[in-house]
């Protein structure tokens, strides 16, 4: 208990220190992970079981949020299919680190993969998990998990038995699950543990017992329940659980590695191959008439490696294919390459502002329909961001007869409000390209309902700067600074708990007077 509350400590002051600096967390408990083990390593297997459940409650709730129809995308596969071959054959000529060619192979094709985990956390972090390039992205790493899986299964001593057609009953079973779970819907703590325990048993345990891996388990049994009414909430309350587990993979990432000079040298320029691998991408998304924002945007998420060659490598060296300093160099890679790709996420936005100049240059001249320019016709008012608070202030104005269209980035959320006979459209408030190409019409006014401040501060500034001269109203949601709003151009700041306290308060007096009358 001592050395994991030691460890627990050590990570918390190297993630703070990281966040000082501006760099990602996760980086921090990589770096206390290998100055912990420098100390004393013997007691890494503690971290085992945590590790492998934050994982799987990661994809089973990443799972949540995906619907299975995402990946009935013959375009994107193709993009999946394109990009592993081209990459697994650039690899295959650059990389030389003395080993056989057979096992060189395996190594070129599991740099192909990029890390699921990195890139659903910098995805969600940014509330962009559901918006139209989160989705491909993460269908693109669902396309390449399953093949990660199926090199596993064909390197290692784990096969296909007869149990694993049992796994074909599974979907069978989720109304039963479903109905199970509502049983438990009045209350929140019962309703959690009775999903974890899915999520773990049925998703994992199970899948593992036919053969196969645990992780695609979870994160299969997390799309079987997409379309559950609870979902999202039961995805939200698995996060701080599954985020304190997930430090302890990281942590144990860092407690593996083993480094010298020359280890690390080698890491580095393997892990700067990356940049190739994100070229190649960034290329063929851009054939397949995306835009070059939602490609840079994927390109970024995806530019890592993958922890699932973490597992392949570790295999093959338990299986003697690889000696100690080639596992070490490729495992050092690919904790280099998460931290790469955590930095990078995080300021992804503002790298593409830096270089969007000379990324546009290389788009077509025709657009996937999802992106097409937008235009606000005739309408009076635009609310960008139809989340609650953006639903009401659409719905009181139509209500009022004001000419009003809407505008969001979770594709999900625009189908539902299409079908509701709202006229809403799928737009990412933080895409320079879309206000470059907005036409404003004879737009009056710009309600930014955005959950985040600084796409709030952001899309007041593009506003003002591509010509609107009407009114610009923001809910703070008391989340910034209203004087940075202010500066940026906005008109009108609110506090949406401010104003709903005063709401009740009006109609407190309201029937206060009527009661005294």
């Amino acid at each position: 208990m001592e050395t994991i509350l030691l460890w627990m400590a050590g990570a918390l002051f190297a993630g703070y220190l990281c966040r000082l600096i501006f760099i990602p967390t996760i980086v921090g408990f990589i770096l206390s992970g290998y100055l912990f083990s420098l100390y004393d390593g013997s007691g890494q297997s503690l971290l085992d079981i945590p590790s492998e459940i934050g994982v799987e409650l990661l994809l089973f709730s990443i799972g949540l949020k995906i619907k299975p129809s995402s990946l009935l995308n013959t375009s994107l596969f193709l993009v999946f299919l394109m990009h592993s071959t081209a990459v697994f054959f650039v690899f295959l000529l650059l990389l030389n680190l003395g080993i056989s060619i057979e096992i060189k192979v395996l190594i070129c094709l599991a740099f192909t993969f990029s890390s699921t985990i990195i890139a659903s956390k910098a995805l969600e972090n940014r509330n962009e998990l559901t918006t139209f390039h989160g989705r491909l992205a993460i269908s693109l790493l669902i396309f390449q998990d399953i093949l990660a899986l199926i090199v596993l299964l064909l390197t290692n001593d784990s096969s296909w038995t007869p149990s694993t057609l049992y796994l074909l009953a599974l979907p069978l079973l989720i109304p039963i699950l479903k109905i199970l779970l509502e049983k438990f819907n009045p209350s929140e703590e019962l309703e959690l543990i009775a999903t974890i325990l899915l999520a773990l048993l049925l998703g994992s345990a199970l899948f593992k017992y036919a053969g196969l891996s645990g992780e695609i388990g979870a994160l299969t049994l997390g799309m079987l329940m997409a379309n559950y009414k609870s979902a999202k909430q039961l995805g939200e309350r698995i996060w701080t659980i599954r985020e304190i587990l997930l430090v302890a993979f990281f942590f144990s990432l860092g407690m593996s590695l083993d480094l010298n000079l020359q280890i690390i040298q080698s890491a580095f320029l393997i892990t700067s191959l990356i940049f190739i691998k994100s070229i190649i991408l960034f290329g063929l998304l851009l054939v397949f008439k995306l835009r070059a924002y939602t490609a840079f945007l994927i390109v970024i998420s995806l530019a890592t490696y993958s922890e699932f060659s973490l597992i392949l490598i570790s295999s093959w060296e338990q299986s003697g294919l690889l000696n100690s300093e080639t596992f070490s160099i490729l495992t050092c890679t690919i904790c280099f390459s998460f931290a790469l790709g955590a930095i990078l996420n995080n300021s992804v936005h503002e790298i593409f502002v830096v270089i969007e100049k000379y990324l546009v240059t290389f788009e077509r001249r025709q657009h996937h329909p999802d992106e097409q320019p937008h235009t606000c016709g005739g309408a009076d008012v635009m609310v960008l961001g139809m989340g609650r608070v953006g639903s009401a202030i659409f719905d009181n104005l139509s209500a009022n007869n004001v000419k009003v269209v809407g505008f969001d980035a979770d594709t999900n959320l625009v189908k539902e409000q299409l079908k509701s006979g709202k006229r809403v459209t799928f737009a990412d408030a933080e895409d320079p390209g879309f206000w470059s190409k907005l036409r404003f019409g004879k737009l009056k006014a710009i309600i930014l309902a955005l959950p985040e401040f600084h796409a709030q501060n952001w899309s007041t500034q593009q506003a003002r700067r591509y010509g609107f001269k009407g009114k610009i109203i923001v809910p703070t949601r008391s989340q910034g600074n209203p004087e940075t709003l202010k500066i940026s151009g906005a008109d009108e700041i609110y506090d949406a708990y401010q104003a709903t306290g005063i709401g009740v308060t009006e109609i407190f007096l309201k029937d206060k007077i009527e009661l005294t009358d």
